[in-house]
């Protein structure tokens, strides 16, 4: 390279440094300079609080909740519920309600369907398994629902559907008791089965029903289509103990209590809401 070329190389670095510094300066001073500049709302809206008019969907209203309901993550059964709700809010986003339910079905789940088909019968397992094709009727079953809960309300608004239909919608989240009806294997002793082959036989069908009580909690999304009526998704979270299989869970030589394992009992409703008085204020 001549050194005309490297002199001219080196004026051009200079001339893109003292650029780069000088645009580099500028932008710090701006930033140590600039200032907020408050927005001044002028019209009809100049002055307005951020919400007028607001209709309260829940506050000094009853709710009657008739509903649909299925258990989800059954291990052997599967209840289809019937039922109702009914639930009072003193304010907006506080109140308190009532649930029950009946199963109207149940349904043997793809394992209780293997373990009937394909399940081996022999003297170690007799105890667990009286007989193959009856499994089904020493699994355990939820019959009916109820309970009684806290609900708070902590996110409401609107909700737009294709940009044409639009919905008050919130979020329930509750909490409380719930009373559920248990069917059971009747308890057995373990001797039955190694002496008596039709004893064994029928205390496979035997069953005993107790109430189970247990916490309560999930949550729920609600849309009001009018002043009146809306829809509601739940879910429910029911944790207690039962014998799902009705077999000898903790290797004792007996079927009893011992054997009951805790279960987290999932339910999904889905509900249409008609509140009263069914103007909203």
């Amino acid at each position: 390279m001549t050194m005309r070329a490297r002199q001219t190389l080196l004026r051009i670095s200079l001339v893109v440094v003292l650029t780069l510094g000088f645009v580099v300066a500028q932008g710090l001073h701006g930033e140590r300079t600039a200032h907020a500049q408050s927005v001044q709302v002028s019209g009809p809206l100049a002055g307005a609080p951020a919400v007028i008019d607001q209709r309260y969907w829940r506050k000094m209203r009853l709710h009657i909740e008739p509903f649909f309901a299925f258990t989800i993550a059954d291990e052997y059964s599967r209840s289809l519920i019937v039922g109702g709700e009914l639930r009072f809010h003193f304010l907006d986003w506080l109140g308190i309600g009532g649930w029950g339910g009946y199963s109207v079905a149940q349904l043997d789940t793809n394992l209780t369907k293997e373990v009937q088909s394909k399940a081996p019968i022999a003297p170690p397992n007799r105890l667990d398994l009286p007989q193959q094709e009856d499994f089904p009727s020493q699994v355990g079953r939820l019959d009916w629902w109820s309970g009684v809960e806290v609900h708070f309300v902590p996110f409401r608004g609107k909700l737009a559907m294709f940009q044409k239909v639009f919905v008050d919608a919130d979020i329930d989240l509750f909490v409380g008791a719930a009373f559920v009806g248990v069917e059971e294997r009747a308890d057995v002793q373990g001797s039955v089965c190694a002496t008596d082959s039709q004893e064994c036989d029928n205390s496979q069908l035997a069953r005993s029903s107790r109430v189970a009580i247990a916490p309560s909690f999930g949550a729920a999304f609600s849309a009001f289509f009018k002043e009146f009526v809306g829809i509601s998704l739940r879910w429910r979270g029911i944790p207690f103990k039962y014998n799902t299989s009705g077999t000898d869970n903790n290797n004792d030589g007996q079927i009893d209590s011992n054997d009951r394992l805790r279960q987290f009992n999932n339910m999904f409703t889905v509900g249409v809401i008609f509140a009263l008085p069914p103007d909203t204020k």
